[in-house]
Parts: structure tokens; C-alpha cells; sequence
């Protein structure tokens, strides 16, 4: 029991210092952006491995599971939820690894721009911004910076 909460202290004492840097130290948000960045590339070249990984850990669960009967998943729901949520996460990385990417992002991926850029013309857009004198009108102004 002491070794528990030895655990959730450490776990604690780390969330604290990741909050203290995310709220006051805006150079350690950064750090850790950069470093979770460089991370998304090494881990980049390992995604077949690490697939092929998910899928054994997945059947060894399976087997365990429904096999074997080692876990009893009529009492345990929670981790035959887990189970089942988290196959479904790793066949629709497989089967479809942007669409799965792009919901886990928080867009939907039927309503993604096109990714292509239009050249601004000024004489256009004052002509059609004129025509539309009638109806509100808005302008955004973004900038990459």
C-alpha cells in the first residue's frame, strides 16, 4: 500500500511542476512542445513496429481473455471495455490512419479545407465586397504570425 502511494505522490508532484510551467513559464510550454515534436519524429519511423506491436498485445489480450478465460469479463466490464475501445482504435489506425488522426485532432475530416492556396487579388475583392453593399459583410484579417 505504501508503495501505491509513493506512486500517486510522484505522479502528483509531476502533474504540479507540468501545470506550474504550462501557467507561468510559457518557455516550458514550448520545451515541451519542441520536445514532443522531435518525439512525433522518431516515433515516426517506428509506426510499423509499434502497429504490428498493438496488434500482438491485442490478440495476447484476447486470448487471455476469451481463450484461456484468465480474466473473468463478466465481473471485470471495465476492462473488457478498454479491451474492446482500444481494438477498435488500433484496426481504424489501420484501416484509415488520417481519418482516425484528424478525429483524434478535433476536426471532423469531411470538413477539411482543401489545402490550396488562392493568389489575393485587391481589385477583386473591393469589386465583389461593393457588389455585396446589400447584405452584411464580414473581413477577417489572419495572419501566419
Amino acid at each position: 500500500m505504501a508503495r501505491n502511494g509513493a506512486t500517486v505522490a510522484s505522479l502528483a508532484s509531476l502533474a504540479g511542476v507540468v501545470a506550474a510551467l504550462s501557467c507561468c513559464l510559457p518557455l516550458g510550454t514550448l520545451l515541451m512542445a519542441a520536445g514532443s515534436a522531435g518525439a512525433s519524429l522518431f516515433s515516426e519511423r517506428l509506426r510499423p513496429w509499434l502497429l504490428a506491436f498493438s496488434v500482438a498485445s491485442l490478440v495476447f489480450a484476447f486470448v487471455q481473455t476469451y481463450v484461456r478465460q484468465r480474466c473473468d469479463f463478466r465481473t471485470r466490464r471495465l476492462r473488457t471495455v478498454l479491451l474492446w475501445f482500444s481494438t477498435l482504435v488500433v484496426v481504424g489506425m489501420l484501416a484509415a490512419p488520417r481519418y482516425v488522426s484528424s478525429l483524434a485532432a478535433g476536426r471532423l475530416p469531411a470538413f477539411t479545407a482543401s489545402g490550396e492556396l488562392h493568389p489575393f487579388d485587391a481589385t477583386e475583392f473591393q469589386r465583389a465586397f461593393q457588389a455585396a453593399a446589400g447584405a452584411p459583410r464580414l473581413v477577417v484579417l489572419l495572419s501566419p504570425t
